[in-house]
């Protein structure tokens, strides 16, 4: 019988080790602080501005932020309020997009959130301005969607909806859902009528 006492007062012995020591724990750590280490930005700047020219050695599009902070490993660049510009046909079709945040997607697509505006810098556009809370652009095909509630104002009209889709360059915008769209018919210069 001294010898089963032994034997179960080594088990015991072993068991208490194991959990004292915990080797497992250990290479969880070491996978978790690999991960920590691979999620790390290869660069933050501030003030940083990229400009991206067309084959013609034109200036196409232009993103500039506060902040910018970029992980290649996941093909990611964080944006703090960034200003996008995009420049068509030779900057005659020029558009400003503004937002508090964003991202920059390795296969080209800008993601925009909260508090964005969306101004066109050419005189006489039929759509002066759009307004949203979250907007994706993708910047080789010059399209912009969105889902969420949209405000669009142009010189003589104000309307809102959820939803768009505009080819910059086929100048093409497309209001999902429809909510309602006031017209303020502002007065020519001919007009008389008090």
């Amino acid at each position: 019988m001294n010898r089963n006492i032994v034997i179960i007062i080594g088990i015991i012995f072993c068991a208490a080790a194991l959990l004292i020591w915990r080797p497992f724990d250990d290479a969880d750590q070491l996978e978790q602080d690999a991960g920590y280490r691979q999620i790390q930005p290869d660069f933050t700047a501030t003030g940083l501005i990229v400009r991206v020219y067309d084959e013609h050695g034109e200036l196409a599009h232009q993103i500039a932020a506060e902040e910018m902070t970029h992980y290649s490993p996941i093909g990611l660049t964080e944006l703090m309020t960034p200003t996008y510009i995009l420049q068509l046909n030779q900057g005659k079709d020029i558009w400003q997009v503004t937002a508090e945040q964003g991202a920059f997607y390795a296969d080209n697509s800008l993601v925009l959130e909260r508090n964005i505006k969306m101004t066109s810098l050419t005189a006489a556009e039929f759509i002066e301005r759009i307004e949203t809370s979250y907007l994706t652009i993708d910047t080789e095909a010059d399209v912009v969607t969105t889902e969420q509630p949209v405000l669009i104002i142009g010189p003589d009209f104000t309307a809102r909806g959820e939803g768009l889709r505009a080819d910059l360059r086929a100048q093409t915008v497309e209001m999902i859902k429809h909510v309602e769209t006031i017209y303020t018919g502002r007065r020519s210069a001919g007009d008389n009528n008090e």
